[in-house]
């Protein structure tokens, strides 16, 4: 029978005007009239329906989705775009009681359906009717344009859930058959597989698909994107732990090499679309790839294949740089962009946290190669910053043997198994391209030139650390150089019995090069002890250095007497004593200070000792010698001039220097006390961590000789509109330092601090009121809970916030504060006008509001109130009697 395409289009219109929720036998039949087919298939109107409909959607695919504009062979194919969009929705509503309708019970959930009709049928023919809708939907997703269309996605989901429950086997070979998008198919998959009440065996099936399509090439993308769902506000579990799981799916041992290496190609080239992106999007993805190759790098020894291609990876490029294939001179080893995109890539990949990061062990046979390039490349450019990071990335993760073989490596410049396995060629140069900010590493010519200075690294990493903020670092490579000063190869004449066996001129090339590693050593340790922002960490735990200056000057002193190296030890504490006599100075009222100098005083008297030396130990020991401008002041001044002053180190080490005096009584400092309180508060404005918590340490410190003017001009500031809210939180931060250090005497401010605090949680700033009803909350612990007379005003405080506040941690907070306040007051039955509202109050917390923490903590509140209560009307005789009467009658 000639099917006409109009009466179709009418019923696909009139279907597609449909709301799900009106569908009814009677709307369906009424819309079905134009399409005349007559179906002997039962006496169930339902199924009589779905069978016409599934007819009908497959004829339409066939007849009418698809037109010509004319009736010649030749003449163009069109869609109807208004045809094809009522087309979908009526696909879409068909799908939800055909399809749908007939899967399994554990299967009707996974996509979204509004229809309201039900059918209940014997399990046979629930199949049948399902297998006959799969065959009519097989139909339809063999035209490209429903298969990739995003409308139908809920219908690919029904579609192929059906297909696995009647198959109950492995389909991927089914799937290539149609166009399906495989980031759909992994999401119908992942959604199948997580459904409840799944069968084994199905859930089985679905695990092998779903490994199968991860290991097909774009299959690592596709899971990605499917699991993380960035974006979706809707899902708890945040996007590292979704990381993880993808991770563990794809690292996991037991897995083919087919598989292994196609999700490491995928994984490589979708880290390198997400690093180019940029977006927040692609920065999880990232992450994810990172995760994934860090499971990769700790997998055992027998897929070190895998290891390889990760650092082929990421490191081929410098292994190109190492060793060039082509050594023409004028050839090209790399270009600007190509290195630039690599050092990005490593960048994100290594500089990390060490949870966030991979291995940064796989750097250490390019650090040598790093730290060449960066005294390559032009100092202005972005490639610096990468170069810094992974540098400092590498060193910070490094045990203290580790950093000690590696800085020896390099200020001996003789590379040690992994350390220093990959040096730049000697023959690549920088060349850079006229009228361009752009540049080219290629061969250049052949030379002999052996200069040991230009070979040198330890400078460039010297310079490395000073631009960079870990002092710890710093600090642990200062002490690897002087132990390498004090105790290496500088000190004794044992490698000199080898220089026999050298003829003049190697062994004037070796005395060269050790005199040259020398003075590199010594400039290296001038520098870092010069740097200022080393000054902190040197001079609050001087306690190692000294150490190691005590031990090495003794073993220097004793072996001068010898004749044969007198003169080398001579030479070594000369050396030492011109790099730490500032230090020494500055710190010369330490008792191993003392020490040091009843040491040299010794020397100074022996016969060993030389004019020259005499003369700087001399300098040295005198304590009435000015040393600085700085240190002829008193100590009161010279420490406030170096609180004043804009360094922030000289600011840490100026407070640590009043700290003392105050602790000393000292006259002239209690004078000062007040210009010493304006400082400290000037002070807590300095954006370094450590220079605004050694100013609340010293407001602390004040508090013993200015306790009133101190909470006063703290309460000042915090409440003064004027300052900014970052300045004012730092406020809060110092005046609950400060009262918890006054302990139980800070009860003489109670009043003054709660009502700056309880003002501070009406401001504007969201966070502003969540610190402040923080600093509440802390006043009332420190306070013992004392705060009676504020009772009834902290409770209203906290009913408005949690009533009207709309931030949500503000009323987590207020929650917490009166959740604290119900426990920690032990008279609580004083307020007992009070307690039915907080009850009541609780009460309609727990039922109305919609955060669980709230509701949580509304309820821990509630127990306090209700153990509270329970106690009091469970006091004993004796103890009403004296608590009513003040004794027992």
């Amino acid at each position: 029978m000639e099917i006409n395409v109009e009466a179709l289009r009418e019923v696909i219109v009139c279907v597609a005007n449909l709301k799900p929720k009106d569908i009814t036998l009677a709307k369906l039949e009424e819309c079905l009239r134009p399409f005349s087919v007559e179906a002997s298939i039962g006496s169930d109107s339902l199924w009589k329906i779905t069978a016409q409909y599934c007819t009908l959607l497959t004829e339409f695919a066939v007849k009418g989705l698809v037109e010509k504009q004319n009736q010649s062979v030749e003449s163009e194919e069109v869609i109807n775009l208004h045809d094809l969009a009522h087309y979908l929705t009526m696909i879409d509503l068909v799908r939800q009681f055909t399809i749908h309708l007939y899967l399994p019970r554990e299967l009707r959930g996974l996509s979204s359906c509004e229809s309201q009709l039900m059918v209940v049928v014997e399990e046979k023919e629930r199949v049948r009717r399902l297998s006959f809708c799969i065959d009519h939907f097989q139909r339809l997703f063999e035209k490209k344009m429903l298969a990739v269309h995003p409308r139908l996605t809920d219908t690919v989901i029904d579609f192929v859930a059906g297909c696995y429950s009647l198959s109950q086997a492995s389909l991927m070979d089914k799937w290539q058959q149609f166009a399906f998008p495989k980031d759909l198919i992994f999401r119908s998959l992942l959604v199948i597989k997580g459904s409840y009440g799944l069968p084994i065996e199905l859930a089985k099936v679905l695990h092998t698909d779903l490994l199968h399509l991860t290991g097909e090439p774009g299959g690592f993308c596709a899971l990605c994107k499917t699991l993380l769902a960035v974006g979706d506000t809707n899902e708890n579990v945040p996007a590292w732990q979704k990381s993880e799981v993808i991770a563990k799916i794809v690292s996991s041992k037991g897995h083919t090499k087919k598989f292994y290496r196609q999700v490491l190609t995928d994984c490589f080239e979708f880290y390198r679309w997400a690093v180019q992106t940029g977006t927040q999007e692609a920065s999880t993805y990232a992450a994810t790839c990172i995760e994934c190759l860090k499971r990769f790098c700790q997998l055992p020894a027998p897929y070190r294949e895998l290891h390889s291609l990760i650092e082929e990876y990421f490191f081929g490029i410098f292994q190109d740089l190492a060793g060039p294939k082509e050594l023409v001179t004028g050839c090209v080893v790399q270009e600007r962009i190509t290195l630039m995109s690599k050092l990005h890539e490593c960048s994100m990949a290594f500089t990390g946290s060490t949870f966030t990061a991979l291995p940064s062990a796989l750097l250490i046979p390019y650090l040598h190669l790093f730290l060449k390039m960066i005294s390559v490349l032009p100092s202005t450019y972005e490639e610096q910053t990468y170069l810094h990071g992974m540098i400092i990335f590498c060193l910070a993760n490094r045990s203290k043997s580790e950093l000690q073989q590696i800085v020896t490596t390099l200020l001996l410049n003789q590379p040690e198994g992994e350390i220093g396995k990959y040096l730049l060629h000697p023959r690549i140069i920088l060349k850079y391209v006229p009228n361009d900010n752009n540049y080219s590493l290629q061969i250049g010519p052949a030379t002999n030139d052996g200069d040991p200075e230009s070979d040198s690294l330890l400078p460039v990493l010297v310079d490395v650390l000073k631009s960079s903020n870990r002092n710890l670092l710093l600090y642990d490579v200062f002490l690897v150089l002087l132990n390498q000063l004090v105790t290496g190869m500088w000190t004794d004449n044992s490698s000199q019995q080898s220089n026999r066996l050298l003829d003049a001129v190697e062994r004037d090339g070796l005395l060269c090069a050790r005199f040259h590693q020398k003075y590199i050593l010594i400039q290296s340790l001038m520098e870092l002890i010069h740097h200022k922002h080393f000054h902190s960490q040197l001079y609050d735990n001087p306690g190692e250095v000294l150490g190691i200056l005590t031990v090495s000057l003794t073993s220097i002193i004793d072996d001068s007497n010898a004749s044969d190296n007198g003169a080398s030890s001579s030479d070594i504490l000369e050396i030492v004593l011109s790099i730490f006599q500032e230090f020494l100075q500055r710190i010369r009222n330490r008792n191993e200070v003392e020490g040091i100098l009843k040491l040299l005083r010794r020397y100074r008297n022996s016969t060993s000792c030389s004019e020259t030396m005499a003369v700087q130990i001399d300098l040295l020991c005198n304590e009435t010698t000015t040393e600085r401008g700085e240190l002829s002041e008193s100590a009161c001044q010279n420490a406030l001039n170096l609180c004043s002053d804009q360094q922030p180190y000289c600011k840490v080490y100026g407070t640590t220097l009043l700290l003392k005096l105050l602790k000393e009584r000292d006259p002239e400092t209690y004078v000062q006390r007040h210009k010493i309180l304006i400082l400290a508060l000037v002070n807590l404005r300095d954006e370094e961590s450590y220079a605004f918590l050694n100013s609340v340490r010293l407001l602390v410190a004040l508090c013993d000789v200015l306790e009133a003017e101190v909470i006063d001009a703290l309460v000042k500031e915090y409440l003064s509109e004027e300052n900014d809210t970052d300045f004012r939180l730092k406020i809060g931060e110092a005046t609950v330092k400060t009262v918890e250090t006054l302990g139980p005497l800070a009860v003489r401010y109670r009043d003054v601090l709660l009502n700056c605090f309880l003002t501070g949680t009406r401001n504007a700033v969201d966070e502003f009121r969540t610190s402040s009803l923080s600093n509440v909350g802390s006043m009332c612990r420190m306070l013992s809970y004392q705060v009676h007379h504020f009772f009834y005003e902290l409770f209203t405080c906290i009913q408005s916030i949690v009533d009207t506040d709309r931030y949500l941690p503000a009323r987590r907070a207020a929650i917490l504060v009166l959740s604290q306040l119900l426990e920690g007051i032990d008279s609580l039955m004083d307020f007992q006008e009070y307690l039915l509202l907080i009850y009541r109050f609780l009460k309609h917390v727990i039922t109305t509001d919609n955060d669980d923490v709230t509701k949580l903590q509304a309820a821990v509140a509630l127990d306090h109130l209700k153990a509270k209560t329970k106690d009091f009307l469970q006091i004993k005789p004796d103890d009403l009697e004296r608590r009513m009467f003040g004794r027992v009658i």
